[in-house]
């Protein structure tokens, strides 16, 4: 099913919610009308029930009054109870009394009418026993008292009751012509809805679709420079933005192909130069050697000779660096003591920071007392990076190596940090500082970050570099699994 078929179905069924909606709508106001007309037949109810108990007392006390002014006796009691009980037994029975009335309210009623009922059944029996009894007896005024205020209660919730029939009826008509106006402005909202959505179904989805197609074919077509322009931030914007990095990772990895055909191609010039340089520095130191052990020891040409030597070696320790950033890197994997490796560092390199005047740190943060690691790599990856701050370290200054341990998703990792109060690295040096060959210095080859790098990630580990929060230059931090990872 195409997509606008979808939306068409989509569309169907929102017509259909409207539907529904409407009859709900109906339904409702059917509803609310016989809630009002319920509400109306409480109040009724309750109104009656009202009438019911101020007219017998009204009837009651009228009859006594009556009997007493009269000068005549009553010939029989008047059955309260009879009268009264049912009433406010069904008023308390109504769910919507106490509400409407009041909690408060209804019950000063309840408690005023039990007063009122058993004052007038006291002024029964005083009449009955006593004959008539004149207006200012205690028992008759109290009634007389009683019968006014209940009277004067009863007035008053009933006139607050016939004011909310009043406005429930009022309510229940505005009510449904409220109801009717949403219903047709809903009939209304719903057509343009349907429009709108058939116009935003172009702009927010046909539209996003085209541009994604011309994008797929300009990609297979070999363009890879080619970049959608994200303009939203919905699931197609996001979509936009994926192909876009698809494309940027494809073009990432076709960089790095190249770098390794490059570097292979460069390694096998180097192995070829390396053999080819090799044999004729041999000889050369050989020959300088036959000649320094024949010259006396205060010869001119003996220094001459010392020096031949030493550039040889130079010659063949850049001639081995470079193989190692060229070849194939296959690690041997052994339990290495802490102490003892960090004991070579600082003694291979004192000599260098004595000659320079920079103090060489090293901090024992927790490391554990062993870890595996390929001995040889992570020696010459470590060797590497302090080598390399204590030349970018002015003289006088101070080069810190902090080893520790830390916890990681990959389990313990040993956490080496290796700072300086050197310059830093420039913000633009960043991102090719660990590239092969790439180099700040004047007489750097590049080789030795790189080496380090391609180290530490054999090793299933991670060296960054960022600003030394404590000396001011350059942090190189190296992590990689105490256990020697994968």
């Amino acid at each position: 099913m195409k997509l606008l078929q979808k939306f068409a179905l989509l569309l169907s069924l929102l017509g259909l919610s409207v539907v529904l909606s409407l009859g709900f709508a109906a339904w409702s106001v059917q509803t609310v009308s016989e809630e009002v007309s319920s509400a109306y037949s409480d109040l009724t109810f309750v109104l009656d029930q009202l009438d019911r108990i101020k007219q017998a007392f009204e009837h009651d006390l009228a009859a006594i009054n009556q009997a007493n002014d009269g000068g005549s006796a009553l010939v029989e009691r008047i059955p309260l109870d009879t009268q009264i009980d049912p009433a406010v037994e069904a008023l308390q029975a109504t769910p919507g009394f106490r509400r409407r009335v009041g909690e408060s309210t209804s019950t000063l009623m309840m408690t005023l009418v039990s007063r009122c009922k058993s004052l007038m059944g006291e002024y029964q029996d005083a009449t009955l026993a006593a004959g008539p009894l004149p207006r200012d007896h205690p028992v008759r005024a109290a009634t007389q008292e009683q019968f006014e205020a209940t009277h004067a209660l009863i007035e008053r919730v009933q006139a607050q009751l016939l004011r909310d029939v009043e406005i429930s009826l009022v309510y229940g008509r505005d009510l449904r012509a409220m109801l009717l106006r949403i219903i047709a402005a809903s009939l209304a909202f719903s057509v343009l809805v349907a429009l709108l959505a058939l116009i935003l179904l172009r702009r927010w989805v046909l539209a996003p679709i085209t541009s994604l197609r011309k994008a797929t074919g300009e990609l297979a077509a070999g363009n890879l420079g080619y970049r959608l322009e994200v303009r939203t931030a919905d699931e197609f914007g996001q979509l936009s933005g994926e192909v876009n990095h698809m494309a940027e990772m494809v073009v990432a990895a076709q960089q790095r192909l190249v770098e390794r055909e490059r570097l292979a191609a460069v390694g096998e010039l180097v192995r070829r130069l390396a053999h080819n340089l090799r044999n004729p520095l041999a000889g050369i130191r050989g020959l300088a050697e036959l000649t320094l052990d024949e010259l006396p020891a205060d010869s001119e040409l003996a220094e001459n000779q010392t020096r031949i030597v030493s550039a040889v070696d130079r010659f063949e320790k850049w001639l081995a660096e470079l193989l190692r950033s060229t070849s194939p890197m296959k690690l041997q994997r052994e339990t290495i003591a802490s102490g003892e490796l960090f004991e070579s560092l600082r003694a291979s390199h004192a000599p260098m920071a004595r000659s320079k005047r920079i103090a060489l740190e090293f901090v024992d943060a927790g490391l554990p007392p062993s870890f595996r690691a390929d001995a040889a790599h992570i020696e010459h990856a470590l060797v590497a990076i302090v080598s390399n701050a204590i030349e970018a370290a002015p003289e006088g200054g101070k080069v810190r190596v902090t080893a520790g341990v830390e916890e990681s998703a990959q389990g313990a990792m040993v956490s080496i940090c290796v700072d300086d109060s050197g310059p830093g690295v420039a913000p633009e040096a960043l991102g090719r500082i660990f590239v092969p060959h790439f180099t700040t210095k004047k007489h750097g080859t590049g080789i030795g970050l790189a080496v380090a790098h391609n180290v530490i990630a054999a090793h299933g580990g991670r060296i960054r570099v960022e600003r030394s929060a404590d000396l001011g230059g350059a942090a190189f931090i190296v992590t990689f699994p105490v256990a020697g990872g994968a």
